[in-house]
């Protein structure tokens, strides 16, 4: 495999183990998802969100996961752009919690290892 094709499957592997972290509600999957100090910001309706990425962990574990709720959470990358060792991935995130997400995640890759240190987000009221 080029080295292009082995970076965006590893930036792929990444975002993956964030977008199975919350499918199934694993957050040890989460935590080698994102750098320790990674940050998220949101929108939805009226509220902002800007929090440390234990926010999400705090979320994700006082919520049932999709696989036990039955909703139909899926999860697509519309995009992946990266240059060196910095990467920016678009993830449509549909039925979690009742909202569908555009999530805008930014990655580096650090010590050889892509990380998301940033996760921004739109969330929607999913559509019945």
């Amino acid at each position: 495999m080029n080295e292009r094709n082995t970076e965006l499957q590893a930036i792929r592997d990444a975002v993956t183990l964030y977008t199975e972290g919350v499918h199934t509600g694993n957050i040890d999957m989460l935590k080698k998802a994102f750098h320790p100090r990674a940050m998220m910001y949101g929108a939805s309706s009226q509220n902002v969100t800007m929090v440390e990425i234990q926010g999400l962990y705090d979320y994700i574990a006082a919520n049932e996961p999709p696989t036990k709720t039955g909703e139909a959470h899926q999860c697509f990358i519309s995009s992946i752009q990266y240059a060196g060792n910095a990467a920016w991935v678009e993830v449509i995130e549909e039925s979690l919690y009742n909202n569908d997400y555009t999530n805008y995640l930014q990655l580096l890759k650090i010590e050889g290892k892509w990380v998301i240190v940033c996760k921004v987000y739109n969330a929607t009221t999913t559509k019945k």
